[in-house]
């Protein structure tokens, strides 16, 4: 699978790292792999964390698809305060004091915290065992932009899987959904057809033998369907336009 990349993870530092995909379209997915600090650090390390993670993830393009994952040491409870566009409503547990961080760094970077949107049993939504309590916490997540949340099938914790470490593995399936990039246009105005004008017998005349002039010129039935409604909706509407154009001056009529 290595072989297969264009290009290999980057360590931002010893937290971070990057790994960038491309897709077709000179489009690209980043997915960055996130290590926090746990909450014995200082709050000023705390906080470099976060400032680091945001530097790296300004370095993608807007355009570009998005997914920050890994263990924030920052656990999203019932308990906390549900965020318009950053939170879902399907939190579990107690959150801790490193939650605030988090819910800020996403709520000012239009970020969801995936793990909070579906509805699943409590031990899909939790990651990590307590060492002392032997609780379970929902401290490791998949992040990624607002506005890409219909790009998420699911995001889950596999119970099954811890492979000797005191955390869930966690399962994120993704519908990369990439969107034609926006290329401005000149401002289309709607031209408005003066229909008064067909009160005007020689008006109606012409535009009655212009229509049958150009029905002729085209040959339908030899395309699908589609292209013969098209070809029929541009002929009656470019053709009563040049007869009814509200532009026109009354003396051309």
């Amino acid at each position: 699978m290595i072989s297969q990349l264009t290009s290999l993870p980057k360590g931002f530092n010893n937290r971070l790292m990057s790994l960038w995909l491309p897709f077709k379209g000179k489009r690209h997915a980043t997915f960055i792999s996130a290590y926090a600090l746990t909450m014995t650090n200082p709050e000023e390390i705390k906080d470099k964390f976060y400032e680091d993670l945001k530097t790296l993830k300004a370095s993608v393009p807007k355009e570009d698809k998005l997914v920050i994952l890994g263990d924030y040491n920052a656990g999203v409870g019932a308990d906390s305060q549900t965020l318009e566009g950053v939170t879902g409503r399907n939190e579990v547990g107690k959150s801790n004091s490193h939650v605030h961080l988090l819910l800020k760094t996403c709520a000012a970077h239009d970020l969801l915290i995936t793990n909070t949107v579906f509805r699943l049993p409590n031990h899909n939504r939790t990651s990590w065992i307590h060492p002392c309590s032997k609780h379970w916490h929902p401290i490791d997540s998949v992040i990624v932009r607002r506005r890409d949340r219909q790009d998420v099938r699911v995001t889950k914790a596999m119970c099954s899987a811890d492979w000797w470490t005191d955390h869930r593995f966690i399962l994120l399936k993704l519908n990369m959904h990439i969107q034609p990039r926006w290329r401005p246009e000149g401002k289309k105005t709607n031209r408005r057809m003066n229909v008064s004008k067909l009160e005007w017998y020689s008006v109606r005349q012409n535009l009655s033998e212009d229509f049958d002039s150009k029905l002729d010129q085209n040959s339908f039935g030899t395309n699908t369907e589609e292209e013969d409604w098209t070809a029929f909706r541009d002929v009656v509407y470019n053709t009563a336009l040049a007869h009814l154009d509200q532009n026109t001056c009354k003396h051309q009529v």
